[in-house]
C-alpha cells in the first residue's frame, strides 16, 4: 500500500529542499507532476510544497506555510508566480 507523509519545514529551509534532495540522487516533482522541479503553492492555505518518493514508493512531501493571506481563487500556482503576485521577486 502506497502512503503519503508530509514534513513541515520553514520557508527559508524550503528554498534549500530541491537542491538538497537532488544532491542525494532523489527525483522531485510538484503537485501537478508536470515534469518540472518547481515547488508549487496551494493558494487556499497558502503553503508551498515539493514531493519525492522513498525507496518503497511512498509519497513524501516537504511543505511550508507561507505568511501571506490565502488566495483560494488562484488554486495551485508555481512558487515563482505566487511571489510575483505578492509583489516580491522570485528566488533564484
Amino acid at each position: 500500500m502506497r502512503q503519503h507523509f508530509a514534513f513541515r519545514t520553514s520557508v527559508e529551509k524550503m528554498r534549500e529542499v530541491v537542491p538538497f534532495l537532488k544532491s542525494r540522487g532523489l527525483a522531485v516533482h510538484n503537485f501537478l507532476n508536470d515534469g518540472t522541479e518547481q515547488p508549487f503553492v496551494f493558494g487556499w492555505m497558502p503553503a508551498v510544497s515539493i514531493y519525492f518518493s522513498d525507496p518503497d514508493g511512498h509519497s513524501l512531501e516537504y511543505i511550508a506555510m507561507l505568511p501571506d493571506e490565502p488566495r483560494p481563487d488562484l488554486g495551485v500556482v508555481s512558487w515563482d508566480e505566487w511571489e510575483l503576485l505578492q509583489g516580491r521577486m522570485p528566488q533564484e
